[in-house]
């Protein structure tokens, strides 16, 4: 993939557990990195829950090879300058044959994230 096809910008983040007071587990997310990526949707479903719509999309990332993204505790934020972002989370995470790049499917746009 051609540096010029890494045109969006992506935060990764990652999970952090810790235990309140009560010893309750949180998990808090804290960013990792922003990353070129190339984001490219998928599919789009709308469901009908309690009479709320709500919106699920499917789509890819493309980003340069990463050993830390997993399906357990990353998750990637899109925002468009300007924008409310969406959190999309891993559902796979598809090295190439050379380590180059990551092929990251993901879930997600139901839960957004504030304006800049």
């Amino acid at each position: 993939m051609r540096a010029g096809q890494l045109r969006h910008k992506v935060r990764l983040q990652h999970a952090k557990e810790h235990r309140n007071n009560v010893g309750q587990v949180i998990k808090d997310w804290q960013d990792v990195a922003t990353l070129w990526a190339e984001v490219r949707g998928i599919s789009g479903k709308e469901k009908m829950l309690a009479s709320a719509s709500f919106s699920k999309a499917s789509i890819r990332i493309w980003i340069r090879y990463r050993s830390d993204i997993n399906t357990q505790n990353s998750r990637f934020i899109y925002q468009m300058p300007g924008f409310y972002g969406d959190i999309y989370k891993p559902i796979a995470v598809i090295p190439d044959t050379r380590h180059t790049l990551l092929e990251i499917l993901c879930e997600g746009g139901a839960h957004r994230v504030s304006k800049d």
